[in-house]
Formats: structure tokens, C-alpha cells, sequence
């Protein structure tokens, strides 16, 4: 009894590890290139993450007019193009 319940074990295993792998490249293709916005205005950073594919960003400041200073994610890493992106700007 034992063996078999080890066999019906890792077979649920290997379908579960086909599965997520294959679930994991369809998910690759939603991720984006965060861009480098350090320096724009919010309107120009929010225009250039929209641009990439991003839908939902905001700032830490939003009617400030100092320019952008970086984002909560690193220029140039790949994230999830449904991310919540924000926008840092220093604040008075």
C-alpha cells in the first residue's frame, strides 16, 4: 500500500510541476520593461509607462512639478504589465 500511494504521489507531483511550468511562459509574455523615467515630468513618466504596456501609474506626489527621481521598481527589470507602478518625486 505504501509504494503505491508513493507512485500516486509523485505522479500528482509531475503533473503539477508540468503545470505550473507551462503556466509560468504563458505569464512570461505579461511581463514589460520597466523604462528609465528619472528625470521627466509625472505626465512624461506616466506617458513613457504606458508606452511600455503599463496601465496603472501614479505618483507618490501627483501634482508636483519636480521631476520624477525613480519608481518603485528598478530601470530595466521585467515585472507584470498589471503591476502597480509609482512614481517618486521628492516632496517639499
Amino acid at each position: 500500500m505504501r509504494a503505491s500511494f508513493k507512485k500516486a504521489f509523485a505522479v500528482v507531483a509531475a503533473t503539477g510541476a508540468i503545470s505550473l511550468g507551462g503556466s509560468a511562459v504563458a505569464h512570461a509574455t505579461d511581463r514589460a520593461q520597466v523604462p528609465d523615467v528619472a528625470g521627466m515630468t509625472i505626465p512624461q513618466a506616466t506617458e513613457a509607462f504606458y508606452e511600455a504596456g503599463f496601465d496603472n501609474v501614479t505618483a507618490n506626489v501627483p501634482d508636483s512639478q519636480d521631476p520624477v527621481i525613480g519608481t518603485n521598481f528598478q530601470a530595466g527589470t521585467y515585472v507584470n504589465e498589471n503591476a502597480s507602478i509609482l512614481l517618486i518625486v521628492p516632496s517639499r
